[in-house]
């Protein structure tokens, strides 16, 4: 009987580490500059990847790989941001419909796998961004779709 305990127990303890290790942290974010300067299809098979790699995570660890991304956007100088925006518009009108459209469905997928609360969270965090740069709200409310 005290070996079936042990053996139950040492099974327990390896399940758990084993689902430990499959649910690890999400990687570091990419720097912004980096991204920017990936081909299409680059950019896509990150965020796929990515997006896989969100639905195995946490509310927690999503949380802190946002703050990293929006720490290292924080990170760029004013101009580099006005230049990186600018870049990635001319990128995303140069995209073709259909790619537009995977990239969106890719992005709507990821944050349908986000909870409730994240979602509401998210919509926060984009309202106080363009509380504190009022001068951007215009830009960023113009649709992206020419």
């Amino acid at each position: 009987m005290k070996r079936a305990m042990q053996g139950l127990m040492m099974a327990s303890i390896l399940m758990v580490g084993a689902i430990g290790i499959a649910s690890a942290a999400l990687p570091e974010p990419q720097d912004p500059q980096v991204v920017a300067n990936m081909s299409y299809e680059q950019r896509l098979q990150m965020s796929k990847d990515l997006r896989e790699q969100f639905k195995q995570a946490t509310p927690e660890e999503r949380r802190e790989y946002r703050q990293k991304l929006h720490a290292k956007f924080k990170a760029l100088s004013p101009e580099e941001r006005k230049a990186l925006r600018e870049k990635m518009h001319a990128q995303w009108k140069a995209l073709t419909p259909e790619q537009k459209k995977e990239l969106r469905e890719n992005r709507k997928a990821m944050i349908a796998a986000m909870t409730p609360e994240e979602r509401l969270e998210m919509k926060k965090e984009r309202e106080e961004w363009m509380k504190a740069h009022p001068n951007e709200k215009e830009h960023w409310n113009k649709p992206m779709s020419n």
